[in-house]
């Protein structure tokens, strides 16, 4: 081989070690790149998560020492209070103004009476989802169940109770009948307390026409 073979090979050698070694620095240098980076958002990850942990046991301490929003207390036992009166109410349609309709001879019309309960327990239903929401969405939801409920009940008076204490004030001789005095107890003071419950959300929305003079 010749001398100027031999010096060309050694001058290519030289060239292909200082390319390896630029690229070594860079893929280096990309690395720590990366690695700063990876570092930079675990970082941030840890900080957010830090924050967190102190919001979640501000909030536990809060909750443990009675400091929840007042209002919010008040809503929460105001949907408590409409979800007792829908319960009551469905009982009454179904369990305390049928023995009333026997008492009196007269023919109880359960499916009539079953499709104004499945409403109101359709809106109990809604209201108990209620205990997980919070907000405005609460609040709207909770004035249209409302609504319903008034509804609903307007269409039992008129369908099944108005037309029972008629037949009995048609009748000559007046059934003795508990049922009969107990439902209007009860059915009175159910909507009492929903008329109340009316006042605190909407300024008129009269339900009391609804009682059994």
């Amino acid at each position: 081989m010749s001398d100027q073979e031999t010096a060309a090979n050694e001058e290519e050698k030289k060239d292909s070690e200082a390319s390896s070694e630029a690229s070594s620095e860079a893929s280096s240098e990309a690395s720590d790149v990366i690695d700063a980076d990876s570092l930079s958002d675990l970082q941030e990850l840890e900080k957010i998560k830090k924050e967190l942990l102190e919001e979640k046991k501000k909030a536990t301490k809060e909750l443990a020492e009675g400091e929840e929003d007042d209002e919010d207390l008040r809503e929460v036992d105001y949907l408590q209070k409409l979800i007792t009166l829908a319960v009551r109410f469905d009982h009454h349609i179904g369990m305390f103004l049928m023995p009333a309709y026997i008492d009196c001879g007269l023919k109880y019309d359960h499916k009539l009476a079953d499709s104004y309960m499945t409403q109101v327990n359709t809106i109990e239903a809604f209201l108990r989802l209620l205990e997980k929401v919070d907000g405005v969405t609460r609040e709207q939801v909770t004035k249209d169940c409302i609504l319903k409920l008034r509804n609903t009940l307007q269409q039992v008076h008129k369908n099944l109770i108005k037309p029972l204490y008629k037949e009995v004030e048609l009748m000559k001789k007046k059934p003795k009948s508990e049922s009969l005095e107990s439902f209007k107890t009860n059915w009175n003071e159910r909507l009492e307390e929903l008329q109340k419950a009316c006042d605190f959300e909407y300024q008129v929305l009269d339900v009391k026409q609804f009682l059994v003079r």
